[in-house]
């Protein structure tokens, strides 16, 4: 049984006690007449979750990818629902024709095995997570009993330390970027900003008297100030009076609808992907490995080789946890190595 609350602010609140804990759920402002319908028909939801009764709807993969996408983007960062939408496209080859209750864990399997052929296992455990958060999203809508990925097991593989550029290969790639490019990768190059979060950077985050961005963290939706070293610096100032154009790379000084985003096109809406053009430098200067992140790996290992401690770098990349900045922990290891090594104490002659 669940029991009404209205607040002060009329609003009506149903209360489930659920293994001695409450779980309140709004109802909305209403009549208390409608409110104790509305309790009703949820007392009459909570029954049949509780007791498994409820019927499970015939409704196909493809269809419900739509609804799960919208949620996606409604409810995750900009990067995690790229991702999905990309993690969508082989999940739609393998189910897409099958209504959910007819998606299996031998399906699943199957899935697997035929991607081992296709792609890296980390794509295939990206893959195998957006499709246990749609089912488990599938459970909780009532469209199925069950998640059928609830047992699937994620492929082990070996992890390896990040890629990073050398002093040498940041001098390659940027010689060998275009004159549009190479300012996108001097900022994430010295700030360490996520490609999302270059995408978002605004004039007006950027505190050149205080020589500090503010970026507005894509992934945890929180924002953090990180400290413009002279290149950063210097490379705004120039961006702030300056233009260059991703598409004919031609200089010009900024139209007033071009001073809101940092990189932007001609008509001010901001640069959404650099893929292509970073690929076409990197092809040029003969790098292997290497994508928009990387220039984030190399920001953070920078750091560690020069001294800085794993918890600032942990600050400066906005990681919620240490856990994520400990990637880059050999490279401290190897640093006070080499730092040991340079002692010459009772060396013997």
């Amino acid at each position: 049984m669940a029991s009404l609350h209205q607040k002060k602010s009329g609003t009506w609140y149903a209360i489930f006690t659920i293994n001695y804990k409450q779980k309140w759920i709004r109802i909305g402002k209403m009549s208390k007449t409608s409110a104790k319908e509305a309790l009703r028909k949820l007392e009459e939801e909570h029954s049949k979750k509780k007791f498994s009764l409820i019927d499970e709807k015939h409704i196909y993969f493809e269809e419900f990818a739509k609804e799960y996408l919208e949620y996606s983007r409604a409810n995750k960062a900009p990067e995690s629902y790229r991702r999905d939408t990309t993690s969508m496209k082989s999940l739609l080859k393998s189910v897409g024709s099958l209504t959910l209750p007819r998606i299996t864990p031998r399906l699943i399997e199957k899935h697997k095995i035929k991607r081992s052929d296709e792609v890296s296992p980390r794509t295939i455990n990206i893959e195998l997570l957006c499709l246990s958060n749609m089912m488990g999203k599938a459970v909780a809508w009532g469209y199925i009993k069950e998640s059928p990925s609830k047992d699937i097991k994620l492929l082990k593989y070996e992890k390896r330390p990040p890629r990073f550029l050398t002093n040498e290969e940041i001098e390659l790639l940027l010689q060998n970027s275009s004159a549009w490019l190479k300012p996108i990768i001097t900022v994430m190059l010295n700030t360490g900003m996520r490609e999302g979060e270059r995408r978002q950077l605004k004039f007006e985050y950027i505190d050149f008297k205080n020589r500090r961005v503010l970026i507005h963290a894509s992934k945890t939706k929180n924002y953090r100030a990180v400290p413009l070293n002279e290149e950063a610096l210097k490379t705004f100032q120039w961006l702030e009076k300056n233009y260059i154009s991703p598409s004919t790379h031609e200089r010009a000084k900024r139209e007033k609808t071009q001073k809101d985003y940092v990189f932007c096109h001609e008509d001010g809406s901001p640069v959404e992907n650099i893929k292509k053009a970073f690929s076409n430098a990197c092809r040029k200067a003969g790098l292997k490995r290497v994508t928009p992140h990387t220039l984030r790996h190399t920001f953070a290992s920078h750091l560690i080789m020069n001294g800085v401690d794993i918890r600032t770098v942990q600050r400066l990349l906005g990681h919620s946890s240490i856990n994520t900045t400990m990637i880059y922990a050999h490279l401290t290891e190897d640093h006070m190595a080499r730092g040991v090594d340079r002692l010459g104490w009772g060396s013997s002659e």
